[in-house]
């Protein structure tokens, strides 16, 4: 069997990783290249962190997961860019109001699910975070139309219980990681005082609904928003990066 030596994680760790910027050092404004590299350093921070707490609670939690599974189901995908940035998309989707764009992918998500926080966490027992679901996902992804790349990428996810509605049922689950683009993304948009250069290495976000009907244990419906960013300007310039929608079908083994 495989050991894992993980660095331990302290609730000094956390704190300081997670703890929000000074807001003396940000005017109105454009943010200063001092004040955005500080973000991007406070941010990737957490996103580390946020990975190695997920192997640690892989590690405490590998006992009680009886199939040894590289992953335990696979989904299918189809996206297509839209013109705005992530705060913006909800708002866009709810009405309906979404500035399409002629950049299209193809993606298969294999994902391993490995028990709950709770079971992985002791500091979550009893409390409302006990039941989501964490696991990981690789994503492989081939582009076209205004970009022809190939990209694969890396998150590890955390997913809700499922609210039953009749008949239906839906859960929310979301992903941090980090993705790379096999070619050159030509669709993502550049930096403003390098518009040409593009950056294969960004942070990936991804954000689903799973929607799922009685009678079809195996199979699901998922929504996507998949981001990718360059973290205010560490692993690229701010303002590079895309968001594409996407819809899917699941196979859970």
């Amino acid at each position: 069997m495989v050991e894992w030596h993980l660095p331990v994680c302290s609730a000094q760790d956390i704190a300081q990783a997670l703890a929000p910027l000074n807001m003396k050092d940000v005017s109105v404004g454009v943010p200063s290249a001092k004040v955005r590299t500080k973000m991007g350093n406070r941010y990737v921070r957490s996103v580390v962190l946020l990975l190695l707490l997920g192997l640690r609670a892989f590690d405490a939690g590998a006992d009680t997961v009886s199939e040894k599974r590289m992953y335990d189901s696979v989904a299918v995908y189809a996206g297509q860019g839209a013109d705005h940035n992530l705060q913006e998309l909800p708002g866009r989707i709810v009405k309906a109001n979404l500035d399409w764009e002629k950049s299209y992918f193809n993606a298969v998500g294999l994902t391993r699910a490995n028990g709950t926080l709770g079971q992985g966490w002791q500091v979550f027992e009893g409390t409302p975070l006990a039941a989501i679901r964490q696991g990981y996902e690789l994503v492989l992804v081939q582009h076209r139309g205004l970009q022809d790349n190939a990209e694969v990428g890396a998150a590890y996810t955390l997913k809700t219980p499922d609210l039953e509605l009749g008949a239906l049922g839906v859960n929310f689950g979301s992903g941090i990681g980090f993705s790379y683009a096999l070619g050159n993304p030509t669709y993502e948009d550049g930096a403003k005082d390098d518009p040409g250069r593009r950056y294969r290495l960004q942070l990936l976000l991804l954000f689903d609904l799973e929607w799922r009907v009685s009678g079809l244990a195996h199979w699901s419906l998922v929504t996507r928003v998949h981001h990718r960013s360059g973290v205010y300007g560490l692993i690229a310039p701010p303002h590079v990066g895309s968001n594409f929608l996407a819809a899917g079908i699941r196979y859970s083994f």
